[in-house]
């Protein structure tokens, strides 16, 4: 399903097998909306085994180029696939994702030279308790607190974000949000259109554990990117507050 001057390559890192019934709804989802569109596909899979997966899986007909190789975590392996990768934007999506006909909308809009990142909105039908069920596409100073820009919902333009140097490895949960951060201080703008949404996530993620390790990670990301200023100042405060918000939710969820 891939052609020359493609515009999307979609990325899907994938621990094992175990992933596999995920996988196959996000690949089926993609095979539907993108059944006019060409697309690229990438699934890295971080181990070296692909026997416990099944053919049917492997030789699904949205025609995924697969890679069966160790990795030092998520982050290490979408940076693998940056470097695989063909089309002139690329989204990293997780197994259980499914892409929504918005999305196959939007890349028929799309500038072929990009300079600027496309983003839509992100559905979470099954959020956890104190997690938005809609992210709506923004890009904006709510970026300084949180992440509000789901990666879901972000065609990064592949040129740019392999001039960045990917997505830093020395983070565990928050790599996307330490790239958007520093997107967003470069100067880097983006574009949407209002009321469009692209992907349907899966409940779960490591960055919907609210633990004190997810909150220290956003600390040193902060500390590290953020100017001197208010945002930086009132961070630590801010995030205990979140964390004490997030827990009482949950809690009464």
């Amino acid at each position: 399903m891939m052609s020359k001057g493609t515009p999307l390559t979609i990325a899907i890192p994938v621990a094992d097998a175990s992933e596999s019934e995920s996988l196959l709804r996000t690949l089926n989802a993609l095979s539907k909306v993108f059944s006019e569109t060409p697309i690229e596909v990438l699934i890295q899979v971080g181990q070296s085994d692909m026997s416990a997966f099944a053919g049917s899986l492997l030789q699904h007909d949205i025609g995924a180029h697969w890679t069966f190789q160790s990795d030092d975590g998520v982050y290490d392996a979408m940076n693998q696939m940056l470097d695989r990768a063909k089309g002139t934007r690329i989204l990293f999506m997780g197994a259980g994702d499914e892409a929504l006909p918005d999305l196959a909308k939007a890349t028929q809009r799309w500038d072929p030279k990009p300079t600027q990142l496309e983003l839509g909105g992100v559905l979470l039908p099954q959020a956890e308790p104190g997690v938005p069920r809609h992210y709506p596409a923004r890009w904006d100073r709510s970026l300084l607190w949180r992440n509000t820009t789901h990666h879901q919902g972000m065609a990064y333009p592949l040129s740019l974000i392999q001039a960045m140097g990917g997505f830093p490895i020395n983070t565990r949960v928050l790599g996307d949000y330490a790239l958007n951060l520093q997107l967003f201080q470069s100067g880097v703008t983006a574009n949407w259109e209002s009321g469009e949404n692209w992907v349907k996530v899966r409940a779960g993620g490591l960055s919907r554990q609210f633990n004190a390790a997810l909150y220290k990670e956003e600390w040193a990301i902060k500390k590290s990117t953020l100017p001197p200023g208010w945002a930086r100042f009132w961070s630590p405060l801010w995030i205990l507050g979140k964390a004490l918000w997030k827990r009482a939710a949950q809690r009464k969820g």
